[in-house]
């Protein structure tokens, strides 16, 4: 069981949601619906996806359609949680501690574990294969096949994400033109090791968190490609917990619901911090999945 020390609820809080968007920032490649209004655990939340929108001369009627708003229909379906404990004893001898560190392992660890979920969506059987290589010989021409496909498809230029396992995404920081063309524009691929965005996509360096058995590498999609939605699970009403409330992010809408309270039978108090959400493939042809044959 996880420790905590002199407890502070708003600072853990605090720490925790910012490490929890840190590691879902990758979210904003995807259609989402995010809000802390409560939302039960399996209920529905419709999110939009526009496609297909066609430009035409004017026939004599503004009447008409020129595209489509494709909801897609998600359940409230994942239900993530991590609790840290502190008995009476500990509380007791402990002396004061950082909690934005602690807070901040929390809230990555959670994120990590809602990530690894949602992305399980990225296979061969939901979006098409763009290509395949091993990934440590990923290089600009697979990313240029990548964004071919797409466009073929008619897969809007704008906004596009490119989700990357770390390796791969090493292999391209070895690849001295690549690195050499972003140099010029971004300094920040020296200093972090970081290439933001090249041949259209927004990049996103992640760690291990495609399907292993999927030899999914890399994800290149427009946010039509999946739908998410998160709610504020509300604790019924009768309940005797300490304290019990939503955690929000105003820009991303991303939301932590946090509940804390003490077991007499045990004498531990208990904060539990969970997300709850759900995802759904949206437009198969929005996304193209590069695998590893490594």
């Amino acid at each position: 069981m996880a420790t905590y020390t002199n407890l502070d609820d708003e600072l853990f809080a605090q720490s925790a949601l910012e490490a929890f968007v840190k590691v879902l920032a990758p979210l904003r490649a995807f259609s989402t619906n995010f809000s802390a209004s409560p939302g039960t655990k399996g209920a529905s939340v419709l999110v939009p996806v526009v496609s297909n929108l066609t430009a035409t001369t004017f026939g004599g009627s503004y009447a008409v359609c020129n595209g489509t708003k494709t909801v897609v229909t998600v359940s409230l379906t994942g239900h993530k949680f991590l609790a840290v404990g502190q008995d009476d004893l500990t509380a007791a001898n402990s002396s004061a501690s950082s909690l934005e560190s602690f807070g901040r392992q929390q809230g990555a660890a959670l994120a990590t574990l809602v990530m690894q979920d949602i992305l399980s969506l990225v296979t061969t059987a939901n979006f098409s294969l763009a290509t395949a290589v091993s990934s440590t010989a990923l290089d600009v021409p697979q990313l240029r096949a990548t964004r071919l496909l797409l466009n073929q498809n008619d897969v809007p230029v704008d906004p596009r994400s490119m989700l990357i396992d770390c390796t791969p995404y090493d292999a391209l920081l070895g690849v001295t033109n690549f690195v050499q063309a972003q140099m010029f524009r971004d300094s920040g691929v020296l200093q972090e090791g970081k290439v933001m965005r090249a041949l259209g996509f927004d990049f996103y360096e992640l760690n291990n968190l495609f399907a292993s058995g999927a030899s999914v590498m890399g994800f290149a999609c427009h946010p039509n490609a999946i739908a998410i939605a998160m709610r504020y699970l509300q604790p019924q009403s009768g309940n005797t917990y300490e304290a019990a409330g939503p955690v929000t992010d105003p820009e991303t809408g991303l939301v932590l619901g946090l509940r804390k309270f003490y077991d007499n039978a045990t004498g531990v108090r208990y904060l539990a911090m969970e997300c709850n959400y759900g995802y759904a493939r949206g437009l198969s042809t929005g996304g193209r999945v590069l695998k590893r044959l490594d």
